[in-house]
Protein backbone atom coordinates (compact mmCIF):
# COMPACT_ATOMS: atom_id res chain seq x y z
CA UNK A 1 0.00 0.00 0.00
CA UNK A 2 1.60 3.36 -1.13
CA UNK A 3 1.62 6.24 1.28
CA UNK A 4 -0.23 9.44 0.78
CA UNK A 5 1.03 13.52 1.27
CA UNK A 6 -1.27 13.47 4.45
CA UNK A 7 -0.27 10.35 6.02
CA UNK A 8 3.60 11.10 5.62
CA UNK A 9 2.19 14.72 7.13
CA UNK A 10 0.80 13.13 10.00
CA UNK A 11 3.71 11.01 10.59
CA UNK A 12 5.76 13.79 10.73
CA UNK A 13 4.13 15.82 13.31
CA UNK A 14 4.11 12.98 15.45
CA UNK A 15 8.29 12.49 14.97
CA UNK A 16 7.87 16.38 15.78
CA UNK A 17 5.96 15.75 18.82
CA UNK A 18 7.68 16.53 22.51
CA UNK A 19 5.61 13.60 23.50
CA UNK A 20 7.05 10.57 23.59
CA UNK A 21 4.59 8.00 22.77
CA UNK A 22 3.87 10.39 19.53
CA UNK A 23 7.29 9.49 18.27
CA UNK A 24 7.02 5.64 19.37
CA UNK A 25 4.03 5.43 17.39
CA UNK A 26 5.56 7.31 14.65
CA UNK A 27 8.33 4.93 14.69
CA UNK A 28 6.08 1.67 14.96
CA UNK A 29 4.46 3.16 11.58
CA UNK A 30 7.50 3.76 9.68
CA UNK A 31 8.34 0.21 10.60
CA UNK A 32 5.47 -1.24 9.31
CA UNK A 33 5.57 -0.22 6.34
CA UNK A 34 7.53 -1.79 3.63
CA UNK A 35 9.96 0.72 2.12
CA UNK A 36 11.62 -1.52 -0.28
CA UNK A 37 9.29 0.13 -3.05
CA UNK A 38 11.92 3.14 -4.36
CA UNK A 39 8.92 5.34 -5.07
CA UNK A 40 8.29 5.67 -1.01
CA UNK A 41 11.76 5.67 -0.14
CA UNK A 42 11.56 9.31 -0.65
CA UNK A 43 9.08 9.16 2.41
CA UNK A 44 11.91 7.38 4.66
CA UNK A 45 14.47 10.39 3.56
CA UNK A 46 11.88 13.39 4.70
CA UNK A 47 10.72 11.24 7.37
CA UNK A 48 14.60 11.23 8.60
CA UNK A 49 15.90 14.59 7.49
CA UNK A 50 13.11 16.69 9.38
CA UNK A 51 12.72 14.05 12.78
CA UNK A 52 14.66 14.85 15.40
CA UNK A 53 15.99 11.46 16.03
CA UNK A 54 19.58 10.33 15.55
CA UNK A 55 20.57 7.16 13.63
CA UNK A 56 21.04 5.28 16.87
CA UNK A 57 16.75 6.39 17.74
CA UNK A 58 15.74 4.87 14.58
CA UNK A 59 17.73 1.87 15.18
CA UNK A 60 16.36 1.39 18.71
CA UNK A 61 12.64 2.00 17.33
CA UNK A 62 12.49 1.67 13.33
CA UNK A 63 15.35 -1.41 13.27
CA UNK A 64 14.32 -1.98 9.58
CA UNK A 65 14.00 1.48 8.47
CA UNK A 66 17.20 2.46 10.74
CA UNK A 67 18.85 -0.29 8.29
CA UNK A 68 17.38 1.17 4.83
CA UNK A 69 19.12 4.36 5.90
CA UNK A 70 21.85 2.98 6.71
CA UNK A 71 22.03 1.60 3.36
CA UNK A 72 20.80 4.28 1.27
CA UNK A 73 23.84 6.77 3.38
CA UNK A 74 26.33 3.72 2.17
CA UNK A 75 25.49 3.58 -1.25
CA UNK A 76 25.82 7.15 -1.77
CA UNK A 77 29.09 7.51 0.23
CA UNK A 78 27.70 9.74 2.95
CA UNK A 79 28.69 7.46 6.09
CA UNK A 80 30.34 10.51 7.08
CA UNK A 81 28.69 12.99 6.50
CA UNK A 82 25.38 14.75 7.66
CA UNK A 83 22.33 14.67 5.31
CA UNK A 84 22.16 17.80 3.87
CA UNK A 85 18.70 19.11 1.93
CA UNK A 86 20.47 18.87 -1.13
CA UNK A 87 22.35 15.40 -0.59
CA UNK A 88 18.66 14.09 0.73
CA UNK A 89 16.65 15.82 -2.36
CA UNK A 90 19.79 14.29 -4.22
CA UNK A 91 19.10 10.65 -2.95
CA UNK A 92 14.80 11.16 -3.70
CA UNK A 93 15.57 11.94 -7.06
CA UNK A 94 18.12 9.15 -8.46
CA UNK A 95 15.61 6.91 -6.71
CA UNK A 96 12.85 7.69 -8.50
CA UNK A 97 11.00 8.75 -5.11
CA UNK A 98 7.17 9.64 -6.02
CA UNK A 99 6.47 13.11 -6.93
CA UNK A 100 4.36 13.95 -3.90
CA UNK A 101 7.13 13.15 -1.10
CA UNK A 102 9.53 15.17 -3.21
CA UNK A 103 7.37 17.97 -2.92
CA UNK A 104 6.48 17.26 0.95
CA UNK A 105 10.49 17.37 1.14
CA UNK A 106 10.50 20.77 -0.62
CA UNK A 107 7.61 22.46 1.14
CA UNK A 108 8.83 21.36 4.41
CA UNK A 109 12.53 22.95 3.47
CA UNK A 110 11.14 26.01 2.41
CA UNK A 111 9.07 26.05 5.79
CA UNK A 112 12.02 26.18 7.78
CA UNK A 113 13.50 28.79 5.08
CA UNK A 114 11.17 31.17 6.19
CA UNK A 115 11.64 30.56 9.37
CA UNK A 116 15.25 31.12 9.30
CA UNK A 117 14.49 34.44 7.59
CA UNK A 118 12.13 35.21 9.41
CA UNK A 119 14.51 34.83 12.63
CA UNK A 120 17.38 36.77 11.05
CA UNK A 121 14.61 39.58 10.89
CA UNK A 122 13.47 39.45 6.69
CA UNK A 123 10.24 40.47 6.32
CA UNK A 124 8.77 36.94 5.03
CA UNK A 125 5.32 37.99 4.76
CA UNK A 126 6.33 39.95 1.51
CA UNK A 127 7.04 35.84 0.41
CA UNK A 128 5.18 33.49 -0.79
CA UNK A 129 5.94 29.90 -1.95
CA UNK A 130 4.06 27.48 -3.83
CA UNK A 131 5.29 24.19 -5.29
CA UNK A 132 4.15 21.70 -7.75
CA UNK A 133 6.26 19.22 -9.56
CA UNK A 134 5.90 19.32 -13.54
CA UNK A 135 5.08 15.50 -14.40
Amino acid sequence: MRITKQEAENVMNMLASSDKENGYLAFKAIEAHDFSEKEDLGYLIYFYKFSRFTIEDWQDNAPVAAKLLTDIYRDNNLESTPLTYSRALNIMVNNNACKQSIELFLERHVKDLSNSLSALGYPIDKLEFNLKLKE
